[in-house]
């Protein structure tokens, strides 16, 4: 009488080898017979490096939007000062409070007064921490938080994404 041999476990692959194998099969439908690219398959077109977007049939605008990532949310009750430089100093043009999505009511600037030239919005962050109870050091890190920019030409939209909390702030150009 034979023993009956025990199988011998099928080896489990590891997390590497799954994804390379999963590698392999993609770049295997991508390539022909020879080894080369697939006739359908086409490079991606260079990026665009064009600007921001142009609306058309929409006035260019000015807009924002703030969040705040201590608390993880829409930066409601912020106060901004909103100003354009004169050439000499930063001129108030409006004050206004970011509503329940943190935007600005309307755009801050439109029509004919979406004229280029430098300005700035200043964040009243010390004044919003303190509104919303944050426990923070005493004194504040940040209290004024200025965002200068420049608007050139004025048929782009710009729009101001911020991001602020007790300790930081970033703002970036998107259209």
């Amino acid at each position: 009488m034979h023993p009956t041999p025990t199988p011998t476990p099928t080896p489990t692959p590891s997390r590497r080898q799954f994804a390379l194998s999963g590698l392999v099969l993609g770049a295997s439908a991508l390539t022909g017979a020879h080894g080369a690219l697939a006739a359908d398959t086409h490079p991606a077109a260079p990026a665009q490096a064009t600007g921001p977007i142009v609306l058309h049939g929409v006035s260019p605008r000015l807009t924002m939007h703030a969040v705040d990532t201590f608390h993880g949310s829409a930066a409601t009750g912020l106060r901004i000062d909103f100003s354009r430089f004169d050439g000499e100093t930063y001129v108030p043009i409006r004050s206004f409070v970011v509503n329940a999505n943190g935007r600005a009511d309307e755009p801050l600037l439109i029509d004919d007064s979406y004229r280029s030239g430098r300005y700035e919005m200043l964040l009243h962050v010390d004044e919003y921490f303190a509104a919303k109870g944050a426990k923070l050091p005493r004194p504040a890190f940040l209290s004024k938080v200025p965002v200068r920019f420049q608007i050139v030409n004025t048929a782009e939209r710009i729009h101001l994404p911020i991001q602020f909390g007790p300790w930081s702030y970033t703002y970036s150009r998107g259209s």
